[in-house]
């Protein structure tokens, strides 16, 4: 066995390491020969993901033989990511079998950030809030222009606090 080897992810879990206080990405996967290992997937920290069966990743023997080891690098050969160009950053997640992208993120190099594509727009909460005010004090206005004397003029009002989102689906 050389220092380094590509190895095939067949499976990853999550679980404790050694009493850690948090969790840690488990792969089991096939290296030189078909040879099974089972060990940590390392990445740059703040990100957290399992990698899907069939992902590709090199193989970083911590002491002597398999049995202390990490995979790192890791690439997902069975998908194609042919939307970023140079200076982008493409985030992405995938079906189980890694065969299917179901979410992205793209960080385009003009400073855009789409979801899940171009075909789906977005407003924030403060910008849709200051819209529909203004329609609202048009209308209230229109309301008490045309009032014929006889009345009170309605009063329109609206909140969109529901609208403030917890969660973002671009899906429909």
């Amino acid at each position: 066995m050389g220092l380094l080897e590509m190895a095939t992810v067949v499976r990853s879990y999550t679980g404790k390491r050694n009493g850690e206080p948090g969790n840690t990405v488990f792969v089991e996967a096939n290296g030189l020969g078909g040879i099974g290992m089972n060990v940590e997937a390392w990445a740059q920290a703040g990100i957290f993901s399992r990698p899907p069966k069939g992902t590709r990743g090199v193989f970083v023997p911590l002491g002597r033989g398999r049995n202390c080891g990490v995979i790192i690098a890791m690439h997902n050969y069975q998908v194609v990511i042919d939307w970023t160009e140079e200076g982008e950053t493409t985030i992405f997640s995938t079906t189980a079998d890694g065969q299917t992208v179901k979410a992205r993120i793209d960080l385009k190099a003009d400073g855009n950030i789409y979801l899940n594509g171009t075909s789906k727009y977005l407003v924030t909460w403060g910008a849709l809030n200051v819209a529909l005010q203004s329609l609202i004090t048009a209308i209230n206005s229109a309301l008490a222009v045309k009032l014929d004397g006889g009345g009170t003029a309605g009063i329109l009002s609206i909140n969109i606090d529901g609208a403030k989102a917890t969660t973002l689906r671009t899906d429909g």
